[in-house]
């Protein structure tokens, strides 16, 4: 009884709980170790088929291309296809001031049979004139791009009445002639559509100085030929 109540057994009994303690809380994490974590597994290494694959992977390199600024002068612009507008040639000018003729009424009758008199506001037609009408201005027709693809050659007439001002105030076709490579000529109906339009457009800006008669200006009829195809077209 007084063995357990000194004061060294006191001092060893502390020092032994504190031991049975660690050994009591070691035990536990073994138990622990052992239901949750055995059988451990050692680590695993790192794979190095991956780095060897990146390492072992192809570069191909191009060849450089060296590139360089043009510093110059900028090209021109592209030039700019020209439309197609009739051309002509001023041939001659002449200035006449000439006054309607004041008929009286004795004379109105022979008038109306001779080729110089006015009826009313119109004049006729003069077959014989002391001069004939001469080329003031010509134009040429004016094709389109389709026309000009045709290989065919024409020889077209065309029936102006000039006025005694000058200007053509009606033009009609009077005749139509295919030319042939080997010089023979055929006569047509008609021809590929544009053609025509554009030689009665071009014959109405045609400008003559006009025929006289016994000293004054008349309104005539004359013939012009207009060549498709040829070198003067």
């Amino acid at each position: 009884m007084l063995f357990y109540s000194s004061p060294t057994y006191w001092l060893s009994y502390k020092k032994s709980y504190i031991l049975r303690m660690m050994g009591a809380l070691c035990g536990v994490l073994m138990l622990f170790i052992i239901l949750f974590k055995w059988p451990m597994k050692p680590r695993e290494e790192q794979n190095n088929q991956g780095l060897m694959a990146v390492y072992q992977e192809e570069i191909i390199l191009q060849p450089m291309v060296i590139t360089r600024q043009n510093i110059g002068v900028a090209a021109p612009p592209k030039p700019m296809v020209p439309v197609l507008a009739p051309e002509y040639r001023l041939i001659e000018e002449d200035f006449l001031t000439i006054e309607r003729p004041n008929l009286l009424v004795d004379d109105f009758e022979q008038a109306r049979n001779v080729s110089t008199g006015w009826i009313g506001n119109e004049q006729k037609i003069t077959g014989d004139p002391d001069r004939f009408a001469r080329y003031k201005k010509i134009v040429e027709p004016s094709y389109s791009n389709e026309v000009l693809a045709s290989n065919d050659k024409y020889e077209i007439g065309v029936e102006m009445i000039v006025d005694s001002s000058g200007k053509v105030v009606e033009a009609y076709i009077s005749s139509i002639e295919q030319l042939l490579d080997n010089g023979e000529s055929i006569e047509r109906d008609q021809v590929q559509l544009g053609i025509l339009e554009a030689i009665i457009e071009a014959a109405f800006m045609w400008e003559f100085i006009p025929a006289v008669k016994e000293g004054k200006t008349v309104k005539t009829q004359r013939t012009e030929f207009f060549n498709f195809g040829s070198v003067d077209c």
